[in-house]
């Protein structure tokens, strides 16, 4: 069975980081529901090798444990088989502690729990259980392993606590009456709950475990509330909601653990009011309930992701030609894993849905209608999720790149509480630039992304001259001049300078004065000392480069002779 919430949520802090991407296997047939966006890896199903009873999953320290009968089947995270545990009788169910380091398995054949080194895969401990014959669900929280046993037979089934730390494993007192099947059971937190599969009208029992012998809570009856058999349980929201998989209901449901009154339903699946559903269990921290359905004929199957807190199907995935195995929807991290089985051989297989999480986010970026190199230029955008109030102040990575490809230095932005942000660049030369933002998501909304290609025009100056309008001849005229009023600091540029006189007697002459490099904020000067009455006219021409545009301007000044 599962581990408990708890550990869970504890293994998925330790161990997100070891997502890592898969590939897409040809046989599978993915489906997503218009509330999410494509998952950033594929799906896989993996031949595990084997056919027989089990197909209860354990994850842990990076590897995949799968109850397979006469054996326990050992895979990494990214589904390949790396060894196998051989010479068992009857492996149907797994458990692992908190603390990793171990791993439990109930051997029904030979009536046993044995205890499995996680790095070794060595057998370090066998407990006898002839007492408590046939175990085939376990369930582990803190140093307590629950155990559902019964072969069948009226009176010889229940519920075993097993103490596993620090001393040898030891029994502890039997939990509820006596069954016929071993019930399935499932642990969070201080609460405990246990069902007897295939029994219609279904019972749930409940108990706080924080007590010794545990304390019962009451029933979550069939009578009362029309339930039919049971195949699956599982505890979510630490304990205080116990999810249900019930013959022909066409949903999971919830029940409060406390009130054992009905809460929220998780609704049918794909093969619509057909669909059996077959498994169910809540990630670490309850953000999602995951559901395994199968259709009506056993040839195929989907496995549907809910929002715990609104029932929302935010994401699907079916394949074709096999059946979810009941109970054996595992989390580690961001992964979720379920087994699946051939109709007729029973050969299984490791399933594997994309990271989570499922819940999508979208990150806009608009561009200025116009960019010229130089200028600063504003860009804006937005990070808007899926579902749930506004983003919140975020941290978003800006990379872009030069036209030839090079990428230019990272940055961070930052967005306002509502998801908005802005950021300005000043391209250093013309051609195409792209620009990419992205938001690499969290523990509930995965990342996104969005990039723009803007094409960078040259910079347009404003070239002015300020000058005297009015001068003697023989009089110094001194000039100042700017093409740089945006606070730029501009590349190395060409200033000529020539003057016209246009002289008392209708004279007209010409001449190039100067040529001169600006100041790198574009400021430049010059003078003149005039040796005939006249118009000067002063024609200033800036000339343009790779980056800047070529401009000209005139200044006029009104030369007298003076008095004598």
């Amino acid at each position: 069975m599962r581990p408990s919430t708890s550990a869970r949520a504890s293994l998925s802090r330790r161990l997100v980081a070891w997502a890592g991407p898969l590939l897409l296997t040809a046989a599978l047939l993915v489906t997503q529901v218009p509330t999410a966006a494509t998952a950033a890896a594929a799906l896989t199903v993996t031949d595990l090798g084997v056919a027989g009873k089990g197909g209860d999953v354990v994850a842990r320290s990076r590897k995949v444990f799968v109850a397979a009968g006469d054996r326990i089947v050992v895979a990494s995270t990214d589904g390949k088989v790396i060894d196998t545990i051989t010479g068992l009788s009857g492996a149907v169910a797994l458990a692992s502690p908190e603390s990793g380091g171990k791993v439990y398995a109930a051997l029904r054949d030979s009536h046993e729990v044995i205890e499995i080194d996680i790095a070794t895969l060595a057998i370090t401990r066998r407990v006898d259980l002839t007492a408590y014959p046939c175990p085939s669900s376990l369930a582990q929280e803190y140093d307590r392993l629950w155990i559902g046993f019964g072969c069948g037979e009226e009176g010889q089934g229940g519920v075993l606590g097993l103490v596993t730390w620090p001393a040898p494993p030891t029994p502890a007192v039997r939990v509820g009456p006596a069954t016929t099947q071993a019930p399935l059971v499932a642990v969070a937190g201080n609460t405990l709950v246990a069902g007897e599969p295939g029994v219609s009208p279904a019972t749930v029992k409940v108990y706080d475990i924080s007590t010794t012998p545990a304390t019962s809570r009451g029933e979550i009856r069939g009578e009362a509330n029309e339930l039919p058999a049971l195949r699956d349980l599982a505890l979510a929201e630490h304990g205080s909601a116990a999810l249900s998989a019930l013959d022909d209901t066409r949903r999971f449901d919830a029940w409060d653990t406390t009130a054992l009154t009905q809460g929220r339903a998780y609704d049918s699946s794909g093969f619509g009011e057909h669909g059996l559903p077959t498994a169910v269990a809540a990630s670490p921290d309850a953000p999602y309930v995951v559901g395994g359905w199968n259709s009506p004929a056993g040839d195929a199957a989907e496995l549907v992701v809910y929002d715990a807190t609104t029932s929302e199907v935010i994401y699907t995935a079916a394949h074709q030609g096999k059946t979810v195995v009941a109970g054996s929807i595992e989390f580690y991290g961001t992964l979720t894993f379920a087994v699946l089985k051939e109709p007729g051989t029973g050969r299984m297989h490791l399933w594997r849905l994309p990271p989570s999480p499922y819940h999508s986010s979208t990150l806009s970026l608009t561009a200025p209608s116009k960019v010229t190199a130089l200028k600063q230029s504003t860009f804006s955008g937005r990070l808007t999720l899926s579902s749930g109030p506004p983003p919140g102040v975020q941290t978003l990575e800006l990379h872009s790149w030069l036209p030839d490809g090079t990428p230019r230095p990272f940055q961070e932005i930052t967005t306002a509480a509502d998801g908005t942000y802005r950021f300005t660049d000043a391209p250093p030369s013309i051609g195409a630039f792209k620009y990419q933002v992205y938001w690499p998501g969290n523990s509930w909304f995965r990342g996104s992304g969005s990039s723009v290609t803007v094409t960078v025009a040259l910079y347009e100056p404003t070239l002015t001259v300020t000058g005297p309008a009015a001068g003697d001849v023989g009089e110094r005229l001194d000039f100042s001049g700017t093409f740089g009023a945006d606070g730029i600091t501009f590349p190395r540029t060409i200033v000529t300078v020539s003057r016209k006189v246009v002289g008392l007697d209708g004279s007209v002459t010409s001449k190039s004065l100067v040529k001169l490099t600006p100041a790198a904020d574009g400021s430049f000067g010059f003078s003149d000392t005039p040796t005939m009455a006249g118009e000067h006219t002063y024609t200033v021409i800036l000339f343009g480069n790779s980056t800047i545009e070529s401009a000209s301007t005139t200044h006029a000044v009104a030369v007298l002779q003076p008095p004598a």
